[in-house]
């Protein structure tokens, strides 16, 4: 018998069928084609004449502020969290390079979700080296990538202490217009369907989740993950980043007025937690592209 990873539930296999199997010389693993078929070696015959696009990224280990004061030691791409993000168009080359300074404490790896390649090319880097793959961005969407597993123990630790970004890869034929559907009353006072469309273009904006689990002194707390205790909930790397601060109590005639009771940390000086409301004209076509890069769901609300 064997057990589904999907359902967990345990199925019965005919002894006659195992026999068969043994006879015709046992079941064979093949990787999907669409992965064989693109290997990473940067100079093959199949990216002539594509569009490269260079992704060089660092995997540094640095400390960094604390909501609430202090700082914790954060895992970064390029000394940033989430790390740069990769934006190319459906049928690109991307020639990603990865690069881990000398004196780094741990390796690091990069595993890119908008590959088809396979996983070995995600590998750890050793401090002092560098490595880098190439592979054709073929499907459009938003992607995370990733401090990678493969040979690395503790890629939970790497991952929710600030090792992601996402790589955006548009549509080769640019995005479909819009049609947004209201009603109207016309002169006789009829109400009827009124259709708007917009354009592909579009106002767009960048949300990624994560989430955080921190000791009192800024380390990783592996208990707290596995507990699913979780220390902050971060969004574009910041616990609260949308939540009102005092400049926009000022905007709205409210000086000193702290208006969300979970957040007391609402002056203009906290640099590091102000946040980033999402300001759009009325009448404007919006993008939003979303990540979740932690191990907890996350609810996308607009209000």
């Amino acid at each position: 018998s064997f057990t589904s990873q999907m359902t967990g539930t345990a199925f019965n296999t005919d002894v006659n069928v195992l026999k068969k199997i043994q006879d015709m010389g046992g079941l064979e693993l093949v990787m999907p084609a669409a992965f064989a078929q693109n290997p990473s070696a940067c100079d093959i015959h199949a990216f002539a004449d594509r569009t490269v696009v260079e992704f060089n990224l660092t995997g540094v280990s640095i400390d960094l502020p604390r909501l609430g004061g202090g700082t914790f030691s954060a895992m970064t791409f390029s000394e940033q969290i989430p790390g740069p993000t990769l934006r190319v168009t459906q049928g690109d080359v991307v020639k990603m390079t990865l690069t881990i300074p000398e004196g780094e404490a741990t390796p690091h790896g990069n595993d890119m979700h908008a590959s088809q390649i396979d996983s070995t090319n995600f590998g750890s880097n050793a401090p002092g080296t560098s490595k880098t793959y190439c592979y054709i961005a073929e499907v459009p969407g938003v992607f995370k990538y990733h401090c990678s597993g493969v040979g690395i123990a503790a890629m939970d630790q790497h991952v929710l202490q600030g090792m992601y970004g996402i790589a955006i890869v548009d549509p080769i034929d640019g995005y479909s217009k819009v049609m947004v559907e209201k009603t109207a009353v016309n002169a006789n006072g009829d109400t009827t369907r009124d259709r708007q469309f917009y354009s592909g273009d579009a106002l767009e904006f960048q949300i990624q989740y994560n989430q955080m689990y921190l000791t009192d002194a800024g380390t990783y707390d592996a208990t707290a993950m596995f507990a699913h205790q979780t220390t902050y909930t971060a969004t574009n790397g910041q616990p609260f980043a949308y939540v009102p601060n005092d400049i926009h109590n000022l905007l709205n005639g409210h000086p000193g007025k702290n208006i969300f009771v979970a957040q007391p940390w609402n002056s203009m000086d906290l640099h590091q937690y102000r946040s980033q409301l999402m300001f759009t004209p009325t009448g404007v076509h919006n993008r939003i592209f979303v990540e979740n890069h932690g191990n907890e769901p996350v609810y996308f609300h607009i209000v």
